[in-house]
Protein backbone atom coordinates (compact mmCIF):
# COMPACT_ATOMS: atom_id res chain seq x y z
CA UNK A 1 0.00 0.00 0.00
CA UNK A 2 1.37 3.42 -0.92
CA UNK A 3 1.75 6.11 1.71
CA UNK A 4 -0.28 9.23 0.99
CA UNK A 5 0.57 12.27 3.10
CA UNK A 6 -2.81 13.61 4.22
CA UNK A 7 -4.51 11.11 1.83
CA UNK A 8 -3.19 13.17 -1.09
CA UNK A 9 -1.48 11.46 -4.02
CA UNK A 10 1.84 12.84 -5.24
CA UNK A 11 3.68 12.67 -8.55
CA UNK A 12 7.28 13.52 -9.40
CA UNK A 13 8.25 15.30 -12.61
CA UNK A 14 11.83 15.53 -13.87
CA UNK A 15 13.09 17.80 -16.65
CA UNK A 16 16.55 16.71 -17.76
CA UNK A 17 18.32 19.57 -19.52
CA UNK A 18 21.71 20.38 -20.92
CA UNK A 19 22.49 22.77 -18.07
CA UNK A 20 20.11 21.74 -15.25
CA UNK A 21 17.97 18.92 -13.96
CA UNK A 22 14.76 20.36 -12.55
CA UNK A 23 12.42 18.29 -10.42
CA UNK A 24 8.98 19.01 -9.03
CA UNK A 25 6.61 17.20 -6.76
CA UNK A 26 2.95 17.85 -7.54
CA UNK A 27 -0.18 16.75 -5.77
CA UNK A 28 -3.26 15.23 -7.38
CA UNK A 29 -4.66 18.73 -7.89
CA UNK A 30 -1.62 19.52 -10.09
CA UNK A 31 -0.26 21.96 -7.51
CA UNK A 32 3.53 22.13 -7.20
CA UNK A 33 4.42 21.40 -3.58
CA UNK A 34 8.23 21.21 -3.91
CA UNK A 35 11.01 21.88 -6.41
CA UNK A 36 14.71 21.28 -6.84
CA UNK A 37 17.23 22.24 -9.49
CA UNK A 38 20.79 20.95 -9.89
CA UNK A 39 23.30 21.94 -12.57
CA UNK A 40 24.24 19.21 -15.06
CA UNK A 41 27.03 21.15 -16.74
CA UNK A 42 29.32 21.10 -13.71
CA UNK A 43 31.20 18.22 -15.33
CA UNK A 44 32.51 20.38 -18.19
CA UNK A 45 32.40 18.97 -21.69
CA UNK A 46 32.76 15.34 -20.65
CA UNK A 47 29.28 14.52 -19.41
CA UNK A 48 28.67 10.83 -18.98
CA UNK A 49 25.39 8.99 -18.42
CA UNK A 50 26.23 7.91 -14.85
CA UNK A 51 27.11 11.50 -13.88
CA UNK A 52 23.77 12.84 -15.13
CA UNK A 53 21.92 9.86 -13.60
CA UNK A 54 23.38 10.80 -10.21
CA UNK A 55 22.24 14.41 -10.67
CA UNK A 56 18.72 13.18 -11.50
CA UNK A 57 18.68 10.97 -8.39
CA UNK A 58 19.82 13.88 -6.22
CA UNK A 59 17.20 16.25 -7.69
CA UNK A 60 14.41 13.72 -7.04
CA UNK A 61 15.61 13.08 -3.49
CA UNK A 62 15.93 16.82 -2.73
CA UNK A 63 12.45 17.67 -4.03
CA UNK A 64 10.86 14.77 -2.16
CA UNK A 65 12.62 15.74 1.07
CA UNK A 66 11.24 19.28 0.74
CA UNK A 67 7.75 17.86 0.02
CA UNK A 68 7.97 15.57 3.06
CA UNK A 69 7.50 12.36 1.10
CA UNK A 70 9.68 9.40 0.18
CA UNK A 71 10.15 8.92 -3.58
CA UNK A 72 8.82 5.34 -3.43
CA UNK A 73 5.57 6.68 -1.99
CA UNK A 74 4.80 8.76 -5.07
CA UNK A 75 2.36 7.38 -7.62
CA UNK A 76 4.91 7.73 -10.43
CA UNK A 77 7.90 9.63 -11.77
CA UNK A 78 7.66 11.26 -15.19
CA UNK A 79 10.92 12.12 -16.93
CA UNK A 80 11.37 14.43 -19.92
CA UNK A 81 14.78 14.04 -21.52
CA UNK A 82 16.23 15.65 -24.66
CA UNK A 83 17.20 13.47 -27.56
CA UNK A 84 15.73 10.28 -28.92
CA UNK A 85 13.73 8.54 -26.18
CA UNK A 86 11.97 5.22 -26.58
CA UNK A 87 9.00 5.50 -24.24
CA UNK A 88 8.10 1.82 -24.54
CA UNK A 89 11.53 0.44 -23.61
CA UNK A 90 12.50 3.33 -21.34
CA UNK A 91 15.79 3.74 -23.17
CA UNK A 92 17.34 7.07 -24.11
CA UNK A 93 18.66 5.96 -27.48
CA UNK A 94 20.72 9.08 -28.08
CA UNK A 95 21.32 12.36 -26.35
CA UNK A 96 24.81 13.44 -27.34
CA UNK A 97 25.08 16.56 -25.18
CA UNK A 98 24.42 14.48 -22.03
CA UNK A 99 26.43 11.38 -22.91
CA UNK A 100 23.37 9.12 -23.26
CA UNK A 101 23.72 6.29 -25.77
CA UNK A 102 21.17 3.48 -25.39
CA UNK A 103 20.95 4.39 -21.70
CA UNK A 104 18.38 2.52 -19.57
CA UNK A 105 17.12 5.60 -17.71
CA UNK A 106 13.66 4.21 -16.86
CA UNK A 107 15.03 0.94 -15.44
CA UNK A 108 17.79 2.68 -13.48
CA UNK A 109 15.35 5.12 -11.84
CA UNK A 110 12.81 2.38 -11.09
CA UNK A 111 15.55 0.35 -9.43
CA UNK A 112 16.71 3.35 -7.38
CA UNK A 113 13.30 4.59 -6.21
CA UNK A 114 11.03 1.52 -6.47
CA UNK A 115 8.31 3.48 -8.25
CA UNK A 116 6.87 3.39 -11.78
CA UNK A 117 8.75 5.68 -14.19
CA UNK A 118 7.53 7.12 -17.48
CA UNK A 119 10.07 8.46 -19.98
CA UNK A 120 9.52 10.69 -23.00
CA UNK A 121 11.29 13.32 -25.03
CA UNK A 122 11.37 16.60 -23.10
CA UNK A 123 9.32 18.53 -25.66
CA UNK A 124 6.65 15.81 -25.72
CA UNK A 125 6.60 15.79 -21.91
CA UNK A 126 6.23 19.59 -21.85
CA UNK A 127 3.32 19.37 -24.30
CA UNK A 128 1.65 16.72 -22.15
CA UNK A 129 2.11 18.86 -19.02
CA UNK A 130 0.65 21.98 -20.62
CA UNK A 131 -2.23 19.96 -22.07
CA UNK A 132 -2.97 18.29 -18.74
CA UNK A 133 -2.48 21.09 -16.23
CA UNK A 134 -1.00 24.17 -17.89
CA UNK A 135 -1.78 26.84 -20.44
CA UNK A 136 -3.37 24.33 -22.86
CA UNK A 137 -5.64 22.68 -20.28
CA UNK A 138 -9.08 22.20 -21.80
CA UNK A 139 -7.84 22.70 -25.36
CA UNK A 140 -8.70 20.16 -28.03
CA UNK A 141 -5.14 20.20 -29.44
CA UNK A 142 -1.87 21.80 -28.36
CA UNK A 143 1.58 22.45 -29.81
CA UNK A 144 4.41 23.35 -27.44
CA UNK A 145 7.78 24.66 -28.59
CA UNK A 146 10.66 24.39 -26.14
CA UNK A 147 13.74 26.60 -26.15
CA UNK A 148 16.70 25.76 -23.94
CA UNK A 149 20.06 24.20 -24.63
CA UNK A 150 18.26 22.89 -27.72
CA UNK A 151 15.00 23.47 -29.54
CA UNK A 152 12.09 21.02 -29.55
CA UNK A 153 8.39 20.73 -30.23
CA UNK A 154 5.65 18.46 -28.94
CA UNK A 155 2.07 17.98 -30.08
CA UNK A 156 -0.74 16.71 -27.90
CA UNK A 157 -4.24 15.89 -29.11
Amino acid sequence: MRFERGFMKYYIGVDVGGTNVACGVVNEDCEIVARSRIKTNSFGNSLEYRDVLNVIKSAVSDACKTAGIEPQNAEAIGVGCPGVCNSESGIVENCSNLGFDNSPLKADLEKEFDVRVYLDNDANAAAFGEFTAGAAKGAKNAVVITLGTGVGAGINN
